[in-house]
Order: structure tokens, then sequence, then C-alpha cells
């Protein structure tokens, strides 16, 4: 297991959910059920592998002190904030604007994902709506 990084078992993590959520949506509850002890494990894998990965030195961009400030606030939040859903609108926003500053900062998508834990596309859908915002923000005004 030491070849697997924790960015392909987080990645499997989410595609497991995805194939629990739609057996539930598909009225398939014992499927779902079945998935629950994989997920469960799943997650317990992803949280050791992420503390037990030692990351190579930051280096450019990322040893910044602004950047590191940054990134420590972002993975200082709870890792249970959907809970309340207050608190998860206010994460989203957070997150979106994190990974717009990163990218406003010059930090290539690639580096943006691996940094939040996301996928490039997530991190692309991000910064498209953004891009998109802004614009109508400028319309408007």
């Amino acid at each position: 297991m030491t070849n697997i990084t924790p960015v392909l078992l987080s990645d499997t993590l989410i595609l497991i959910q995805l194939a629990q959520e739609t057996a539930r949506v598909q009225g398939q509850q014992e499927q779902a059920e079945r998935l629950t002890p994989v997920v469960d494990g799943l997650r317990t894998l992803v949280s050791k592998a992420r503390e037990s990965t030692s990351l190579a030195p930051a280096a450019g961009l990322m040893a910044q002190d602004d950047f590191q400030t940054l990134l420590a606030a972002v993975q200082a939040q709870p890792q249970n904030a959907s809970a309340i859903p207050a608190q998860l609108e206010s994460s989203m926003t957070d997150r979106t604007q994190i990974v717009q500053a990163m990218s406003a900062g010059g930090m290539a998508d690639v580096d943006i994902a691996r940094q939040m834990g996301t996928t490039r596309d997530e991190v692309r859908l991000i910064l498209s709506i953004g891009q998109k915002r802004n614009k109508t923000m400028e319309v408007l005004k």
C-alpha cells in the first residue's frame, strides 16, 4: 500500500461515494448499504494517508509566507463542514476565493488541485465560474 498516493485514495473514496449515492437515487438501498463499510474504510485510509504523508519542502511561490499562511488556514478548517449548511456555504466560498487567489498568483491548476486536494477539473470549473461572475459584475456596473 505504500505505492498508493493520498490523492489516489481520495479519488477512490469520491468514486465509491458517488456509486453509493447513485444506488440510493436509483432506489437500490441494499446496494448503497453494502457500500457503507467500504466508504468508511476508505475514509479511514484517506485520513491516515494524509497524516502520514510528508511533503517535500515548498519552493518558489509556495514557499512564500503569505501563501503558507493561506494554506494553513485552509488546512485548519474542519473536515466535516458539511454537517452545518451555513458553514458549508461559507467553506465553499472561502475555498473558491482561495483557488482564485492561487490562480491569480500564477499557480498552475495542477498545483492548486494538489494543494486543495481536488481534481484539476474542479479547479478549472471554479476558475471558469469566477471569470464568468466577474464579467457579469462588470456588465452590471
